[in-house]
């Protein structure tokens, strides 16, 4: 097979992988009704050797980015979410919190730098008055975006704040912005916060292709920092679940079950006792998922041990890592799965205390 051919393989892949690349959609528009078009943002590199590179830190097992935009309180009556960061009241809690009551220092799109309450609050007022103005109260949409860079534990904490400094000039030029690392966590991460609208009054929009480009561009820079770093889609990874939610961590920590967990729990435990079985609507989802991941790596693994030692060697460990990935199941399977494990070896262990019980009169009476 040709250069050439190989190249288109793994373009191909790219495709299927989702190492794509959309423009982040703007939400306002002129008066007569004619779209406002923001810069360009920063496009992936999709080439050949780009392709390559990230499937081989697939392969490689290297850390992963996280990249998140932090989201309100989900209302239990309507489940809704509720709007951060929609007004001046909103945007000086954040603020107060990211930086830790202005004991963390907070650096803006200028580079400048600020430490202590008066600082925060000169930062606040430029986010009030500067470009579109901020409402003090009674906000109906975000007015900023509050969006969290991080990396594993043990990942050098400059080299990601350095990274943060390079991924929002690239990708929020003409914003409002400051940023925060915090070191109180063992995940090195930072706290970015980006005024919604820019000085021409072109406001964010992100979706879901807009965070897979932003943790691309994120670990870039890392890279460019010295970092080993991706952003590949989990299901590459062969990971069906998704992360657990901060807020579902942070109520586990205190002890407190989550009302929603509750209830998978209790649907796992009549799964697991044969009372009733739970669908999963996303299941026959999951399985098509999985296979189209096969399938493009097997597609591009065959076109890889065409080429030089390099190519060759990386066919194999695609192999390796297909043939590694867990069988997709869901967290209610994995629940019930070991609930029933629980259960037959309690039986076991009732099962074998019977017996004990049994021989013990019998003992007694050969002495």
């Amino acid at each position: 097979m040709t250069r050439q051919s190989i190249e288109l393989d793994l373009s191909d892949f790219a495709d299927a992988a989702r190492i794509t690349y959309k423009k982040t959609r703007k939400a306002k528009r002129t008066p007569r009704g004619a779209k406002i078009t923001g810069p360009e943002p920063p496009k992936p590199n999709r080439s050949g050797p780009a392709i390559r590179a990230t499937i081989d830190r697939i392969t490689r097992r290297v850390p992963e980015v996280m990249v998140k935009i932090t989201q309100g309180k989900k209302n239990p009556e309507t489940g809704k979410r509720e709007i951060l960061c929609k007004d001046m009241r909103g945007v000086r809690a954040h603020m107060q919190y990211i930086s830790r009551n202005g004991a963390v220092e907070l650096e803006d799109e200028n580079g400048q730098r600020y430490i202590g309450q008066e600082d925060v609050r000169d930062v606040l007022r430029g986010f009030a008055r500067a470009g579109t103005p901020i409402p003090e109260r009674d906000g109906r949409r975000r007015e900023v975006y509050s969006i969290v860079l991080s990396m594993p534990p043990g990942t050098d904490r400059d080299a990601v704040k350095a990274a943060a400094r390079d991924f929002a000039a690239a990708e929020f030029s003409g914003h409002q912005y400051v940023f925060a690392a915090h070191d109180d966590d063992a995940h090195p991460h930072v706290h970015l916060a980006v005024k919604t609208a820019d000085a021409r009054g072109v406001r964010l929009n992100p979706r879901k292709p807009d965070l897979q480009r932003w943790r691309e561009l994120f670990a870039e820079k890392l890279r460019d920092h010295g970092i080993e770093a991706n952003a590949s889609d989990r299901r590459l990874r062969g990971i069906v679940k998704k992360s657990e939610r901060q807020a579902i961590r942070s109520l586990n920590d205190r002890g407190e079950t989550p009302r929603r967990v509750a209830q998978q729990e209790a649907q796992a435990r009549d799964e697991a006792a044969g009372r009733s079985r739970h669908a999963n609507p996303a299941q026959d989802k999951i399985s098509a998922g999985r296979r189209r991941t096969t399938a493009a790596y097997g597609k591009v693994a065959r076109s890889l041990a065409t080429g030089d030692a390099e190519d060759r060697a990386l066919a194999l460990r695609i192999v390796e890592l297909v043939k590694a990935m867990p069988p997709p199941t869901t967290r209610h399977e994995d629940r019930v799965a070991q609930l029933r494990a629980n259960a037959k070896t309690a039986g076991v262990d009732r099962g074998a205390d019977r017996d004990a019980a049994k021989e013990k009169p019998e003992q007694g009476r050969d002495r």
